[in-house]
């Protein structure tokens, strides 16, 4: 689902992404934890998403959802 959500990005199609990479989160956040690598890899995909549509406000909102080491990385 997240590739999927990167092609609707690559294609302007940024509620269909949006949809896509929040619904994956969720799902993963309820399989794997919070630190999990997949689930930083899609919020990571959700931050870019929301700076190409242009929302700073919400990428900053999920950037501090990351956990702590993976905030400073980025």
């Amino acid at each position: 689902m997240v590739h999927l959500g990167l092609l609707y990005t690559d294609q302007q199609r940024y509620q269909d992404a949006e949809q896509l990479l929040i619904e994956t989160i969720q799902g993963r956040l309820k399989v794997l934890s919070e630190e999990h690598h997949d689930t930083i890899f899609a919020i990571n995909k959700l931050i870019d998403l929301y700076e190409a549509w242009g929302k700073p406000e919400k990428a900053e909102a999920w950037r501090a959802k990351l956990p702590r080491a993976e905030a400073v990385e980025e």
